[in-house]
């Protein structure tokens, strides 16, 4: 036997043998007991705090949409709140690059180049026009990048909001997850106990 093990057997040992001592010296005529009040309320005030989240689903759900991450963090999911502070971050990026190439396209859109120049004298002239690769075909697919970003980023902002809104919900039910190997290979398992 282990030297933990040991100790955690004389612990108890000695906690039952002082309980059998205690209940044996009791003294037999009625003494009035004075009950200290001041730890039930704060052992009571313990275990609201582990039932209860720290944010109301509301505060969370606001949280999250202003700032996604921050409803998750407050609720310690600081993985998924990383998750949606990356997603934000990667979306907020693509914004600026999609802007900034439709902005390349409507500057050089009505650029023109001429193919070739003809002197004749001391006069230069164009002779031809080449053909500008930035097309308003281009400029209509570079807008619709920077509006589906757009949306990403709001999506985000929404899926964030709703998932801290209901981690809040489920602040209470105890999950436990487990991968177990199967014939087919891995599973995973989810148990929830009510």
């Amino acid at each position: 036997m282990s030297n933990a093990a040991r100790c955690m057997w004389l612990v108890a040992l000695l906690g039952v043998a002082g309980g059998e001592v205690r209940a044996q010296t009791k003294p037999k005529s009625p003494v009035p007991v004075t009950r200290d009040t001041t730890i039930a309320p704060m052992a009571r005030a313990k275990a609201v705090t582990r039932m209860t989240p720290p944010l109301s689903p509301k505060k969370a759900f606001l949280y999250s949409v202003v700032l996604p991450g921050l409803g998750q963090s407050r609720l310690d999911r600081g993985t998924s709140g990383a998750l949606f502070a990356s997603v934000e971050l990667a979306a907020i990026t693509m914004i600026r690059r999609s802007n900034a190439d439709l902005r390349e396209v409507r500057r050089y859109r009505i650029d023109t180049l001429p193919a070739d120049f003809v002197v004749s004298g001391s006069t230069l002239t164009k002779s031809g026009i080449l053909t500008n690769r930035y097309t308003a075909d281009l400029e209509r697919t570079r807008r619709l990048h920077v509006e589906d970003w757009i949306a990403a980023l709001a999506f985000n902002h929404l899926f964030a909001g709703a998932d801290s809104f209901v981690a809040a919900q489920l602040w209470d039910v105890p999950v436990s997850l487990s991968a177990v190997p199967s014939s087919r290979g891995g599973a995973l398992v989810a148990t929830v106990k009510w």
